[in-house]
């Protein structure tokens, strides 16, 4: 014979009441930490929250404005052109294992990358023809190209 088993709220009717006792107790324990009802603090406890400083303002903001200003958008766009006219003419010197070209996260893909980044080429006011010359272009994997870029 099967034995039936009784649910652990069988016959109890809503919400459950705690004494006046068990309220005060669950109360004292919780003063002054915050917690709610878990007791347990939070999973960001100690991390930093709330407004940022003036400092940590303006280098965000001065970074943002290095890398949105018109200048550097029209020298990426720039880049982007001359390194897909440079691969097109030099793929056999860049590519010559015909490995295949493909978006990150694609198994088995590469990609073109600067050896000497966009980026560091635009800050120090190399010409995009310099960027994107043969000798800066090599195909690497997908994800090394993506943490070289971190």
């Amino acid at each position: 014979m099967e034995e039936k088993r009784v649910p652990w709220n069988k016959g109890l009717k809503g919400l459950q009441q705690h004494s006046e006792e068990t309220k005060k107790r669950m109360s004292e324990m919780r003063k002054g930490k915050g917690y709610g009802v878990s007791g347990k603090p939070p999973w960001n406890k100690g991390l930093k929250t709330g407004p940022r400083s003036q400092d940590t303002k303006k280098k965000i903001s001065d970074k943002l404005k290095k890398e949105d200003s018109s200048d550097w958008k029209k020298y990426r766009r720039n880049c982007d052109y001359l390194t897909e006219q440079v691969y097109m003419e030099y793929n056999i010197l860049i590519n010559p294992n015909n490995y295949p070209r493909t978006r990150a996260g694609i198994e088995g893909g590469y990609q073109i990358d600067h050896i000497q980044s966009v980026k560091e080429c635009f800050y120090l006011g190399l010409s995009p023809e310099y960027c994107c010359r043969v000798e800066n272009l090599q195909m690497l994997p997908w994800r090394e190209n993506r943490l070289k870029g971190c």
